[in-house]
């Protein structure tokens, strides 16, 4: 993992959220495909981005997940208060947790 202290690494910037928040609504968009089909084709099973995603020999499957995880768990709701809410800050990477979770929930199903 990636620790804090490490070179070049600021907690504070968010300023990549959008970029992430992107990227999470694709891989939802993509593992979800069933979900796209017509209802007698309807297969839940059979999303290919999904297969691919969760495969034993995925190359950067550990990668996500941990990832995942460690956005997920490293949420601190309490230290956003009324003032990151303001900046618009708060707001993004708010949403890059839920999508963090729904992401893992999708992928771990």
């Amino acid at each position: 993992g990636v620790r804090v202290n490490q070179k070049g690494f600021d907690a504070s910037s968010r300023k990549y959220d959008k970029n992430r928040i992107e990227v999470l609504r694709l891989m939802l968009a993509a593992c979800c495909d069933p979900l796209f089909s017509p209802a007698d084709e309807y297969n839940p099973l059979a999303s290919r981005w999904l297969a691919v995603a969760t495969a034993a020999d995925a190359p950067n499957a550990i990668c996500l997940f941990y990832s995942l995880v460690n956005t997920i768990l490293g949420f601190d709701p309490s230290a956003y208060n009324s003032v990151s809410y303001s900046t618009g800050f708060g707001d993004n990477h708010v949403k890059v947790v839920e999508l963090s979770a729904q992401t893992l929930c999708v992928l771990l199903d």
